[in-house]
């Protein structure tokens, strides 16, 4: 019996597919009349060729849109506290739209980040806690995301059924998912925890996506960064106007693995954040949405709290969560 679509709040349709391969070589004939019929405009633009260089030195080089994609993801405000919605579910296509083909997990949930300048290194921290289900209420994600060269990131989940906090391994996809979403804590995965000398780009095309102006640049990890990562490249669509990822095509073994796009761009506390991030794994037919139903920018976040004790210590962490729910109330 054929599957039928389960009701979830799922609001997704997967982008076309884009082909970036080379188009087929025109013959020896065509050409020629090609030449024929345009001869007086190749003479004129064969006067302006001296131009060229001059234009193409005022282009934006790929490593200077990346070094704003990293100010914009990462480096635009000093701390975060976020109310997040994450939707999981396998899916199948109706329509081109998706539709999930099981009753989809939905985890509701807090997360407080904050970021600082250490030793000329740009650092971050973060916690993730569960509040919904009350079956998971509590479990709870530590990252510390190091800029200093050569050291991974420290991932720690706490889970309080068993009072024990586990080591999480970034680049293990399994062990690294967010609560069992397709969401990870492998950093390539992660526009907001790259390291951005860990890959090398290239400017592919300018386009127009979803209605805005973009660049497509590939990101190709560097051989220490490929010893640590599965994904053989990323294919980024970046919004010109605020320098944030719309959508990623992450590679794996020669095919597209995952997916990531994002959308519903809204300015807060003068920072430009995407409220709604999905992430389709073409390989098993999951997918996660991301909806952030409340977030503030630039608001105390004692160092304290993004510890260890964060994890564990129920008491102080409701006093400080009570607190920052609040602010984002305001």
């Amino acid at each position: 019996m054929p599957q039928r679509p389960h009701s979830s709040h799922l609001s997704w349709r997967p982008p076309a597919p884009t082909d970036h391969t080379d188009p087929s070589i025109p013959n020896q004939e065509d050409c020629m009349k090609f030449i024929k019929k345009n001869l007086p405009v190749i003479l004129l633009a064969a006067a302006i060729v001296p131009l060229a260089p001059v234009m193409a030195a005022t282009a934006e080089s790929a490593d200077a849109i990346m070094a704003k994609v990293d100010h914009a993801t990462r480096t635009a405000y000093s701390t975060q506290l976020a109310s997040v919605k994450i939707t999981t579910c396998k899916y199948m296509l109706v329509g081109g739209n998706v539709k999930c083909s099981e009753k989809p997990r939905v985890v509701v949930a807090e997360n407080i980040k904050k970021g600082a300048v250490v030793d000329g290194k740009y650092n971050d921290k973060s916690l993730l806690i569960v509040r919904e289900p009350i079956s998971d209420k509590g479990t709870s994600l530590l990252v510390y995301e190091y800029g200093e060269r050569n050291r991974d990131n420290d991932n720690w989940l706490y889970l309080p059924a068993l009072g024990k906090v586990n080591r999480v391994i970034a680049s293990d996809d399994d062990a690294g998912s967010v609560f069992g979403s397709e969401f990870s804590v492998e950093t390539t995965e992660n526009p907001e925890a790259r390291k951005i000398y860990e890959y090398t780009y290239k400017i592919l095309e300018e386009t127009n996506y979803q209605n805005r102006l973009a660049w497509v640049i590939e990101m190709m990890p560097t051989e220490e960064k490929g010893r640590k990562t599965s994904y053989g490249k990323v294919i980024s669509w970046i919004d010109k106007e605020t320098h944030l990822p719309l959508k990623e095509d992450l590679y794996r073994n020669g095919k597209i693995h995952k997916q990531r796009t994002q959308t519903d761009i809204k300015n807060i506390d003068g920072v430009n954040v995407m409220l709604k991030v999905v992430i389709n794994n073409r390989s098993s037919s999951r997918v996660s949405q991301m909806d952030y139903m409340a977030m503030r920018h630039n608001t105390e976040v004692p160092d304290d709290f993004l510890s260890q004790r964060g994890l564990t210590d129920f008491a102080f962490r409701e006093r400080s969560l009570a607190e920052y729910r609040a602010r984002l109330a305001k």
